[in-house]
């Protein structure tokens, strides 16, 4: 998978027919074969974009500073970045008269061993779901499957799960770089960090750690799209993807099957109501 002269041509048409003000791509790290997102603001620096197999961050996080903020915006997304990119625009984050949306038939990206991800095996669609250039030939909607880490934690017990979780919570330093990373966590300043509100929990402490990484799954369950920025962001490399995909899993078994940014303007989990709809959770 490399897309790298297309994108290339296409942002140095973009410059030069003057509809864009900046481009977010890809370009190597300069110091081995690994990737990091760029914004280039001028034609000249077009050469520097690339697509491969190595693209793997969320590019529509760059969406909600202050670079991009009232620009004209040409990027690059896959599907799952594509389904971020929807749900900013559903909620009124960004303008999409603003944006030059280079969508990627995507074929997986790989991990730092050269596997592919996870969330690539397990993807429910791999083409960018908005978009004004697809760029390869799409291979349409995958069936939905279970996390297969999920299903191994629902095989231990409570105690056990407790345990686990201990043991990674432990692990958080609290630096935030998991809520910085995502698309979807655009708040000028979080809940978790108001010093007056209920939910404030500053200390450096395992149960502090707990209660500010459940508080923000919470608030992305129903919108994560799995595209595990949070992830590769963490400095302690927690598996943040089990609290998403098991909120993930329940909303879907729950809620018609709702996945995140799968439709345009489709508002969320929680704004759907059906009376067939399983009510088992009321006493």
């Amino acid at each position: 998978m490399d897309y790298t002269k297309q994108i290339q041509d296409i942002a140095g048409r973009l410059f030069s027919e003057n509809k864009i003000d900046v481009f977010i791509g890809y370009r190597n790290t300069g110091f081995d074969e690994n990737q990091v997102p760029v914004l280039i603001n001028q034609y000249k620096d077009v050469d520097q974009l690339l697509f491969t197999d190595k693209s793997v961050f969320n590019l529509a996080n760059y969406l909600k500073y202050e670079h991009t903020r009232n620009k004209r915006v040409g990027l690059v997304v896959k599907g799952c970045d594509s389904r971020a990119l929807n749900l900013m625009l559903t909620e009124k984050q960004v303008k999409r008269e603003n944006l030059y949306v280079v969508g990627i038939a995507c074929k997986g990206v790989v991990d730092e061993t050269g596997e592919m991800a996870q969330n690539c095996i397990e993807c429910v669609m791999p083409d960018a779901v908005i978009f004004d250039e697809m760029l390869g030939t799409p291979s349409g909607r995958r069936e939905y499957q279970e996390n297969a880490d999920v299903r191994e934690l629902d095989g231990k017990t409570l105690t056990e799960r407790q345990e686990y979780f201990e043991e990674v919570f432990e692990s958080c330093i609290r630096c935030n770089a998991c809520r910085h990373s995502c698309p979807l966590c655009y708040c000028a300043k979080c809940c978790i960090d108001q010093e007056t509100a209920t939910l404030f929990q500053g200390a450096n402490t395992t149960s502090s750690a707990f209660h500010a990484l459940m508080t923000w799954s919470l608030h992305l369950a129903g919108r994560c799209v799995d595209c595990r920025n949070c992830e590769k962001a963490c400095p302690s490399h927690l598996p943040l993807h089990l609290l998403h995909k098991q909120n993930e899993k329940v909303i879907y078994g729950n809620f018609q099957e709702h996945l995140a940014g799968m439709i345009e303007e489709d508002r969320g989990a929680f704004y759907k109501y059906s009376l067939s709809d399983p009510d088992d959770f009321i006493m």
